[in-house]
């Protein structure tokens, strides 16, 4: 089953240049990965420096070989120099799942 993963960093004024060069980088190596589908980057309208990246993968399993791998912890490790605050991550399926309600 194909999950969405969608990620909130708020970055510090001045590090908005910065921070899209790695989660570029960071998406190319994603995108190497099994069960990588695609992703987008979003930012907030009212707060420019808040970015949603939301990504697809195939499946949870998918994702949590990309979310444990060596590069992934590069990258978290680099952008938390200029975040403020940590990663939000959030998971969701398609449809209703009933099966944990």
């Amino acid at each position: 089953m194909a999950i969405k993963v969608q990620i909130t960093r708020n970055f510090k004024p001045g590090t908005l240049e910065q921070a899209s060069r790695i989660l570029i980088r960071a998406r190319y190596q994603a995108m190497g990965m099994p069960g990588y589908i695609a992703s987008e980057t979003w930012s907030d309208l009212n707060d420019p420096h808040k970015v949603v990246v939301v990504s697809m993968w195939q499946s949870i399993d998918n994702w949590n070989q990309w979310q444990d791998s060596p590069q992934r912890g590069e990258f978290v490790t680099e952008l938390g120099k200029i975040m403020l605050g940590g990663e939000h991550l959030a998971f969701y399926a398609l449809g209703i799942n009933q099966t944990t309600a």
